[in-house]
């Protein structure tokens, strides 16, 4: 067996066995509003990554942060459509040559960058006033609800780091599915 083998078999095994005690995704808020005859979104999400997660960031990895939202009835057949089903893709970078955080919203390509971590992070947590649905849509007397997960993208890693991501436990970054009601 080669060194260059030895070393990366015992990245893995000790990548496999680290705990993320510290890595978090966690929505703090969520504010569903009815403004002009349209349901919109505001909420914030921390996003508290991993300590691999932080080293291949300060490496110059680039990270997909993704939020699946979703309208629908409560009680939901899988055959009836959604009102409303959607993603927000974000990654977030860090430029080794000016220091800064940038973040690119992938749906827009608008970019924002940022002197620390922290700043970036939490803008990326910040939703502000997504329009979800349209008051017309939904039927009136029916009880709907919003959920919302927000995670790590492990597929948009590259390559030779989705192996590691998705048998290390510091990668399975994600929110669970939250859930709140709306009702029409």
């Amino acid at each position: 067996m080669s060194g260059a083998y030895r070393l990366l078999l015992l990245y893995l095994l000790l990548s496999l066995g680290t705990s993320a005690w510290s890595a978090d995704f966690t929505v703090k808020e969520v504010q569903i509003e009815l403004q002009d005859q349209r349901y919109q979104l505001s909420a914030l999400i921390d996003f508290q990554l991993s300590e691999q997660a932080l080293e291949a960031l300060s490496n110059g990895v680039p990270l997909t942060l993704e939020v699946h939202l979703i309208v629908e009835k409560t009680w939901h057949r899988f055959w009836e459509p959604l009102p409303y089903e959607g993603y927000l893709r974000y990654q977030i970078r860090f430029l080794a040559l000016t220091g800064l955080y940038r973040v690119v919203d992938l749906q827009s390509g608008e970019e924002q960058s940022f002197v620390t971590r922290e700043a970036a992070l939490r803008a990326l947590g910040e939703i502000d006033e997504l329009v979800l649905v349209a008051q017309s849509e939904l039927i009136s007397g029916e009880h709907y609800q919003l959920r919302l997960r927000a995670g790590l993208d492990i597929e948009s890693l590259p390559l030779p780091l989705r192996p590691l991501a998705y048998l290390g436990t510091g990668w399975k970054l994600t929110t669970g599915w939250t859930r709140w009601p709306l009702q029409p």
